[in-house]
């Protein structure tokens, strides 16, 4: 299990540095634009989906 863990963490950072050559920046740019930028607005678009299901459910008992 640990070298499954490995390969996908090495398998990541690859893609950082692939996606950071892309853009012309540094593989720190990258990663910092992934955890300031990027995983805020999908955990925050991820909680919207949330509250839509919600409404869209209370909705649906409502209408029993």
């Amino acid at each position: 299990m640990e070298r499954v863990g490995f390969a996908l963490y090495a398998a990541c950072v690859d893609f950082m540095i692939r996606a950071a050559n892309l853009c012309g920046v540094t593989y720190r740019d990258t990663n910092a634009a992934m955890f300031f930028l990027l995983w805020p607005a999908v955990t925050l678009a991820l909680a919207a989906v949330v509250l839509w299901q919600r409404v869209a459910i209370v909705r649906l008992r409502r209408g029993r």
